[in-house]
């Protein structure tokens, strides 16, 4: 339930897989475009760069004042993808006969996609081909592959450098861009070495960027590398014969971030020049370790929901900005759909699931909105509003990128939309310096639009020609969650700034005074938003016992079902705007929606009946419907269909049922199927009053649980048969279920030691143990294969000589002394190469760590089978840390064996059952668990597939010492 798999290729699924297996990290994005490229079938082959973008021309049949003239658009980035692979000068391309053993996975567990397959030439010869690659998530510049071909004779790898790029265009769907495909221009493209370094520019905005790339061959000694350019493409030619391998370590760049992108790009690339694919991928496992530890969401009993609801939280975490100059396209970076335009999607869906888990995300997104407020404050103008700031429907520097202004600048909600999301921020992490410092100004600029937009008719305050969430309604008066969500608004510009006003932090007042004077905001400006909130109005109908969408939806005829000629969908792309405007039809949740967020306005009787109506003429056309419909299905206790709902939405990308998937992921729909479960299932709301659940747990799971993390609290939530919570880091808590309040305090299990294993846990000597054990090997006259160090690591000397001899077929050769000797000789080996370590080997983290153990006043113990141990421990200043070494020669069993840990836990004379043990091998994980120790693995759970807590390194295992066991 870690990977998405594929055994099949299908050349009509091309281009949605390319959006499925996409890797990114928020800075860059990948399609899951073949290295080797296609023999045929439709492809987009994109690489794209969060935030960067070119302008071109936006061109109405009928002009009029405040049409925006231009636009942006996210242009496709250079193409490092590229890797043609020939065998005996025969190139390799995926069609029917010509390969088997096909697999494709995306492992949300390592970040990485691995494809492999075997090829048969035309003369009947194979190859077994495999490609690898990552875009890393802790050091997001850099985008990494490995190719690796096994074949009896000739290999070519070409891996391009390609600068002919284009975006892609389809002028029959309004979703994707048409025309002006050509955004990036070439400056430069040089090969030499095993180097390559390449910068382009966008053609209208001069914006560079930049990429080096780095070959390294693999498995050969005799290879030969060239570089060859033709028109703006640059051919690495590698030939080799037997077997190859490539590493290409690609550095990304771009002069939004950098001054000079291509000096930085080399720098980066120079820095890291010692760190492998596999050094890569270790940090990958760390960062992902982590991120599953705060985020992840278990579903017990739903093997399916799961398997989806982990990719989608892994593709949200791929193309989530990582800075103040992005933030979260339609399409993520997984494609072209909507030109890489951000719109409300971010505030409504995307942050309130990185809020529950990732605040600091959820800061620097709401960070990017502020520092495009003064493009909000130009467009108010544009619009003929004298006060406040209109934020672009759509767009990437700021500027309205939207050319139809029914749907798209007459939503004016998106105002209240930002807003809202700063708000909600406030109230998951309490941050008043960050709402003094950006929240406020644009909490207050946003409404000052409110006042200017809205009037009072019979004592009401209202709003008028708007279009809200329902596209399929526009130039509306009143429109519910418009007038709801300013409601909202202007009532928190009123109470933020009183509670800004009035903090108990000085550096908070001083903040605010100064962006007091510089708004020249004054008090009756606030009272008056504050009245205006107070007399909002919403239409009220009697007759349904339900408010009205807006003024006149009511009063519409219903859309034709009946008629075949109005049965086609969707209907944006199959009927004429005003036919739609004109009946009660609804492309996606909209006072639903308003109902979802704001439950306070309504009554429970107006909230079920107004779903009951509206969901009934919804056609859901928008990806972003199911999932609210879902979840207020919840609220109103209709949990069959909240499960229909779910199920529908979470299969949207996976079964493409919106027929465009291969022009990008759903971003939107897949944080609300992630809602669907926290805010749905689980009824979470956070509001004033904290936390409230009201839990509806799908009856075919066994249980569910998510972590919310809430003022400073991580909190661990469990949905089955009854509700459970575990405080993980944090002060106690009240948290609301239903009607009844629950105190919620951190319980500690009693852990009173640490028992350590040393090769590979507190220092990495596995290689030089491998290293010794290849010269015995080579002195005897064989070799051993790779494998070997994963197969004698935890286990006693002996045991790994026997190992050793099986390869060389040499078992039954020598007697029991001699192996004596043997072994003997392989330690005086590996002597020699760790004679001179130092404190510099000791693994990253393990002095504080150890250190940190010993303040807790927790025992630690070391359970190393091997008999160096303590001459390593000397030799790097630990073993005053120590309370006990267990020395392997008092214990009649190795490991698998749990005779070793039994002795730690006898010499600290602590119970095992409140140790917990820590180690790098199965055999070892082996030995913890027999001994009755709870294991902590620190590697790969592909290898450490026994136990069920694994950390990349130690830093990870501290923290989660930190918040969990001590």
């Amino acid at each position: 339930m870690w990977k998405l798999k594929s055994n099949v290729y299908n050349v009509s699924k091309q281009a949605l897989e390319e959006s499925l297996y996409m890797i990114g990290n928020g800075y860059l994005g990948v399609r899951g475009s073949f290295e080797e490229g296609y023999a045929t079938g439709e492809s987009v082959r994109g690489t794209y760069i969060n935030g960067l973008y070119d302008r071109i021309p936006m061109v109405h049949a009928e002009m009029a004042h405040g049409f925006p003239t231009e636009q942006d658009r996210q242009p496709r980035v250079l193409d490092t993808q590229t890797c043609e692979i020939w065998l005996d000068g025969e190139q390799v391309h995926l069609v029917d006969g010509k390969f088997t053993d096909y697999h494709r996975t995306l492992d949300f567990q390592t970040g990485e996609t691995i494809r492999t397959y075997r090829y048969f030439t035309s003369t009947g010869k194979s190859a077994d081909i495999s490609f690898r690659r990552l875009a890393s998530l802790a050091h997001v510049n850099f985008l990494l592959y490995k190719i690796e071909v096994e074949f009896d004779g000739e290999i070519e790898l070409i891996s391009l450098c390609d600068t002919e790029i284009e975006n892609y265009s389809n002028p029959n769907d309004p979703r994707i861009g048409q025309g002006h495909t050509k955004l990036m221009r070439l400056l430069s493209l040089v090969g030499y070495d095993q180097v390559v370094y390449a910068s382009m520019r966008t053609a209208t905005t001069n914006i560079e960027q930049a990429v080096a790339i780095s070959h390294k061959i693999l498995h050969t000694l005799y290879a030969t590398l060239e570089h060859n350019k033709h028109e703006g493409k640059l051919y690495t030619r590698i030939k080799a014969y037997g077997r190859v391998g490539l590493e290409k370590k690609c550095v990304f760049t771009d002069g939004l971030r950098f001054s000079s992108p291509l000096d930085r790009a080399r720098e980066l690339l120079e820095k890291y020049d010692a760190y492998d694919y596999d050094a890569f991928l270790e940090w990958q496992i760390e960062f992902l370790d982590e991120f599953w530890y705060q985020s992840g969401i278990d579903i017990q009993g739903d093997a399916d929901a799961q398997l989806a609801l982990r990719m989608m939280q892994f593709h949200l975490l791929q193309s989530v900005g990582v800075d103040r100059f992005s933030n979260v396209a339609a399409k993520g970076l997984s494609g072209e759909g909507y030109e890489g335009h951000y719109f409300w999607d971010t505030e409504i869906y995307i942050l309130p699931v990185l809020q529950m888990n990732q605040p600091d995300k959820a800061k620097d997104l709401l960070s990017y909105r502020h520092s495009i407020l003064p493009y909000a404050k130009e467009r108010a103008k544009q619009l003929g509003h004298l006060h406040g700031a209109a934020y672009a429907w759509r767009t990437i520097s700021g500027i309205e990128c939207s050319g139809y202004f029914p749907a798209g600048t007459a939503q004016y909600h998106i105002n209240a939309d930002i807003a809202y999301a700063f708000i909600q921020y406030f109230l998951y992490t309490d941050d008043e310096l960050f709402m003094a410092e950006k929240g406020f100004e644009v909490i207050l600029e946003t409404a000052r639009l409110w006042m200017d937009l809205g009037n009072y008719h019979n004592g009401t305050f209202q709003i008028h020609t708007v279009t809200g969430p329902d596209e399929y309604t526009a130039i509306v008066n009143n429109n519910y969650y418009t007038n709801a969500m300013a409601k909202y608004h202007l009532y928190w510009t009123y109470k933020m700034f009183k509670l800004l006003e009035n903090s108990k932090h000085e550096s908070v007042r001083h903040l605010f005074e100064d962006l007091v004077a510089r708004l020249s905001i004054n008090q009756g400006e606030l009272i008056a938003m504050k009245t205006a909130s107070e007399k909002m109005f919403f239409l009220y109908d009697e007759a349904h016992q339900m408010y009205a969408q807006d003024d006149t939806f009511l009063t519409k005829p219903m859309w034709p079902t009946d008629v075949p000629e109005f049965s086609y969908r969707p209907l944006l792309l199959n009927y004429h705007p005003l036919t739609i405007y004109r009946h009660q039809i609804i492309k996606q949740a909209d006072t639903v929606l308003a109902h979802m967020l704001l439950e306070q306005y309504a009554t429970e009787d107006d909230i079920r009946n107004a779903y009951n109506y509206y969901e009934a003429i919804t056609t859901h056309d928008s990806s972003l419907s199911t999932c609210i419909y879902g979840i207020m299905a919840s609220r109103c206790n209709l949990n069959d269909k909240a499960f229909e709902y779910f199920n529908e939405s979470l299969m949207l990308d996976l079964k493409d049922t919106h027929k465009n998937t291969k022009d990008g992921l759903h971003m939107a729909n897949m944080a609300g199927s992630i809602l669907s479960v926290t805010a749905g299932f689980a009824g979470l709301r956070i509001s004033e009053e904290g936390i409230v659940l009201r839990p509806q747990k799908p009856m075919s799971w066994d249980e569910f649980s998510f972590k919310l993390n809430y003022q400073g609290r991580l909190l661990k939530v469990t949905i089955g048969n009854e509700v459970k919570f575990e405080l993980l880091e944090g002060d106690g808590i009240y948290v609301k279920v239903w009607d009844r309040m629950h105190f919620v305090e951190k319980n500690k299990p009693p852990v009173k030691a640490v028992v350590f294993d040393l090769d590979g846990v507190l220092t990495e000597t596995s290689k030089a143990h491998f290293e010794a054990w290849r010269m015995l090997a080579s002195e005897l006259g064989f070799e051993v294969p790779d494998k070997l160090e994963d197969e004698v690591r935890g286990i006693s000397r002996l045991d790994s000589l026997e190992i050793v001899l099986a390869y060389g077929g040499l078992n039954d050769r020598y007697t029991l002394e001699e192996k004596n000797d043997l072994a003997s000789h392989k330690n005086e080996l590996y002597l020699e190469l760790i004679k001179g370590y130092t404190p510099d080997n000791l693994c990253q983290g393990a002095v504080s760590l150890l250190a940190y153990l010993r303040e807790s006043g927790i025992k630690i113990a070391l359970a190393s089978a091997s008999k160096n141990a303590p001459f390593l421990l000397k030799a790097m200043a630990i073993t005053d840390y120590f309370d006990a070494i267990v020395d392997p020669s008092s214990i009649e069993n190795g490991k698998p064996a749990p005779d070793i840990f039994l002795k730690a836990s006898e010499l600290l004379g602590i119970t095992p059952g409140y140790c917990i043990g820590v180690e790098d091998a199965y055999a070892g994980i082996e030995s913890i668990i027999a001994a009755g120790m709870k294991p902590i693995g620190i590697g790969s759970k592909s290898v450490l597939s026994n136990c069920g807590t694994v950390f990349g390194g130690l830093d990870s295992l501290h923290n989660f010492l930190i918040n969990h066991l001590i």
